[in-house]
This record gives C-alpha cells, structure tokens and sequence, in this order.
C-alpha cells in the first residue's frame, strides 16, 4: 500500500510547532515564577508603594542616624528629655553602635542618671575592649556618683590603651579631685585641654580641678572660654556662675542664669539660683519671685526639689513672716530630703512663732542632737540654741529645761527676732 504525502507542508513542520508550543508554556512558566518571588521578596516595599499610592501608606520609621541628628539639634536647644528618649529610639534599632552607645551616655551623665550610663559604659567596654570611651564614660558615671576610688582606676585602665584620649584625661582629673589629688588633677585637666584644645567639656574639667586647687581665676577664664566653644552647653553656664558669685561678680551670674532661662524657660535650677543671686544682692522681693517659680515647676524627682522649697520657705520665713507659707515649705522639703537638717529645724523656728511651743521644742531637741552629731554645723547649732532660749523665755514651763541641754555660751538669752536662721 502506498501512502501518499502532501509535499505542500515542510517536512518536520509539525515537530517544530510541537517544539515551540513547548518552549512557549516553559517561558511563560518561568516568568510567572521570577515574578512572584520578585514579590515575595520585595513584598513589604511593593506593598507600601501600593498603599502610598492609594494614599493609605503608614509613616515611614526614621533611619538611626535621622534620629540621633534629631537627638543632638534638642540636646542644643536644652531639651535633654526629648533627646533621650530619641537616642532611645535609636538604640533599639542599633544597640550595638558604640558611636549611639557614647553620646547616649553622655546625655546621661547631664541628666544625672549615672547608673544607666555606667551601663552603656560597661556595653562599650564588651564590644571593644581597647575603645577608650567605654572607659571615659564609665569613670565619669563612677565620679559624679560619689565613687571616685572605683573612678580613678576605671580612668588608668583606659589610658593603658589609648593615653592620648582627651575625655579620658578629663575624666580623671574629675576622680583625681574626688580623691584629693588635687595637683595631679589639675595636671590631668591641663593635658585634657591640651589634646583637645576646642573641647569645651576638657575646659570644664580643667576648670574644675583648677577651682580645687584654688585657683579660681584660672578657672573662670577656662570657663569662659568653654562657653565661647559651645554656647548652647548648660551645665557650663551653671559652673561659670557659680565663679562669678564666688568672686561678688553678682550681676554676671545673674546675666548667665537670665540666659539659661532663655534657652531653657522652666529650668528650675536657674531660677532657684536667681532666687539665691537676688537675695544676696538684697533684692527680696525679686528672689521671692524666683523661688516661687522655682516650687512651682520643679519636678518631685529633681535632685533640686529639697532645695527650692527650702530656699522657698526661707524666703517666706525672713522677708515676708509668712510662718504658714514657709512651715508648709519646710515641710515639703522635709518630705523630699528626710534627711536634711535645714529642713527639719527650721520647722522648730516657725512653730515657735506659730505659737506651739511643745511641737518646737521637740522638733528643736531632735535637730540640736543630729547637729551635735555633724561637722560643720555650729551655726546651725547657735540658731537652734536661740530658739530653746526663746521658747524659755516666752513659753510657761520650759523656762527649768534649758539647762539640762547643754546649750554653752552661744546660746542667746534674748528672743529670736524674724530672720533667727537667717544666715
């Protein structure tokens, strides 16, 4: 049997078409799948490029380093809260940078929270051993938390691996201080500066050695020259007007905390020290002003509070014998700093004016036996013997007491009159 072809169609004409039907499924097989792993992998971006063209997209979360510009342009403006808690940001995304770990701690340390920054002192020092700032860091936390030993031993180690590290010859100038070495912290803040000379903080270190070692001229003028370096530095204002009412340079400082309130508008230590600057230049009712201020903003938490409501019921006390005002004063501070025998025996005074005899004694006896007990207290304790004199003389049945306190030769036999305290 013959079999007849059609010579029309080419030869493997049906096998190419089979071929090509089979190359196109596996092409557009191939494709479906490049594209959907294109999208699983890409699918957050994808998806938030959908959203924001839908107009649905959510914020996008700021870079780290976004964050810590953010954190440096608030510490400059002086809201350190606000930069902490972005350095905070940036260390859940990045908590093993040493850059963020140093800055962040030395926010810390103006934010007097030296536990925390002795920690991400310690986490700098486990990443890189040999990276002198985990050491620097460390002993300033160490210093300013009242463990100068620890701090000075903290700071040689670290100079062991890198003696020419400024911050480190500051910080130890600090601890050398904290320890009475006074010369060899000034020769630590004189090499601090030295290496660093546009440092304004190796400035303040030097300065704070050099004030130690009584020389407080010399201080001042590094300080001044800290504050030409960095204006916007808080903490340097503080320390230079501190200089100034030292040297009777009261209306400098008065200027310095003026500016510290320009910049910082509920900053609570300027104005308890424009309360304290006003009165010493004896402008009464302008320090009332400041200190009132000063209660008013505080925060419970503040190292400062104790001291604005004492200097605040002090005010009250001298000036204005508002005995109500300033027990209720003396009593908040009393609640704040347990502990603080101003606080405690000013209490005595002002019952005493306030007629209640037996509270004032027994506020007056207890004080008289903590005040015995401390150096440096004897004006405290003339004031105190003043007011058992005073209750004697006015109060029925105190008058046979005095002499079993012990009071001696200081104590007055007159009445106290308002400013008994006063000093």
């Amino acid at each position: 049997m013959q079999i007849k072809r059609d010579y029309s169609q080419p030869f493997f004409g049906e096998g190419r078409n089979q071929r090509n039907r089979v190359k196109s499924v596996f092409y557009f097989l191939t494709f479906i799948g490049l594209t959907l792993a294109l999208v699983y992998v890409n699918f957050d971006r994808l998806q938030g490029m959908a959203m924001e063209v839908a107009g649905t997209a959510p914020t996008a979360t700021p870079f780290p380093s976004e964050l810590a510009t953010r954190a440096t342009s608030l510490e400059l403006a002086g809201d350190l809260t606000g930069a902490a808690q972005l350095w905070e940001s940036v260390l859940r995304q990045r908590p093993d940078d040493i850059d963020y770990l140093f800055e962040y701690g030395q926010l810390l340390i103006d934010l007097t929270d030296y536990d925390f920054a002795r920690q991400l002192a310690d986490r700098i020092i486990e990443l890189n051993r040999t990276d002198p700032r985990g050491y620097s860091l460390k002993a300033l936390a160490l210093e300013f938390d009242g463990s100068s030993s620890e701090a000075v031993t903290v700071a040689v180690t670290g100079l062991d691996y890198d003696p020419n590290y400024a911050p480190l010859q500051a910080a130890l100038a600090r601890s050398y201080v904290g320890v009475a070495r006074y010369a060899d912290a000034v020769d630590a803040g004189f090499r601090a500066v030295e290496l660093s000379p546009y440092d304004a903080d190796m400035r303040r270190a030097y300065a704070y050695a050099l004030n130690w070692f009584g020389e407080n001229l010399d201080a001042t003028t590094q300080l001044e020259q800290a504050v030409s370096l960095d204006p916007n530095r808080i903490p340097t204002y503080f320390e230079l007007a501190f200089q100034y009412l030292a040297q009777n340079r009261d209306q400098e400082a008065i200027d310095i905390y003026t500016r510290i309130l320009s910049i910082q508008p509920r900053n609570a230590r300027a104005m308890l020290r424009l309360c304290v600057a006003y009165r010493k230049i004896g402008e009464f009712q302008r320090a009332l002003g400041q200190c009132a201020d000063a209660v008013e903003v505080v925060e419970p938490t503040d190292p400062i509070a104790s001291d604005a409501y004492f200097e605040y019921g002090r005010m009250l006390y001298n000036e204005n014998r508002d005995w109500a005002g300033a027990l209720q004063a003396f009593e908040t501070c009393s609640e704040y700093a347990p502990e603080s025998l101003s606080c405690n025996y000013y209490q005595g005074l002002t019952h005493y004016y306030m007629g209640d005899c037996d509270t004032a004694w027994n506020i007056l006896r207890d004080s008289l036996v903590i005040a015995r007990s401390r150096q440096g207290t004897d004006a405290i304790v003339v004031d105190i013997e003043a007011g058992f004199n005073a209750i004697a003389q006015t109060c029925p049945g105190y008058a046979g007491l005095v002499s079993g306190l012990d009071l001696g030769s200081s104590g007055s036999t007159e009445p106290p009159v308002q400013d008994i305290g006063g000093s």
